[in-house]
């Protein structure tokens, strides 16, 4: 089965709408972190580092992480769905 991970982040309205295109998929898990990295886990930051979306995170959000392919963007994660 393919994984599929939605990182987001709290306060984020691209990240809000993205989890509202998601609201009917329950093949995708959705992960939501504070804002601020500083307030992340040690979960946290070992996740993001395995699936090798922290350096992106600090950025941007929302990321879709698919089986090691990453689709960051609300819009190209609103297109990956509509294709897929």
């Amino acid at each position: 089965m393919v994984e599929k991970i939605l990182f987001s982040l709290e306060n984020c309205t691209k990240c809000t709408q993205t989890k509202e295109l998601l609201l009917n998929r329950d093949d995708v898990k959705i992960v939501t972190y504070p804002h601020e990295i500083t307030d992340w886990s040690e979960e946290q930051l070992d996740e993001a580092k395995s699936h090798d979306v922290f350096e992106e995170l600090q950025k941007t959000a929302p990321i879709l992480w698919v089986d090691g392919e990453k689709k960051i963007g609300y819009l190209r994660i609103r297109k990956w769905l509509q294709d897929n």
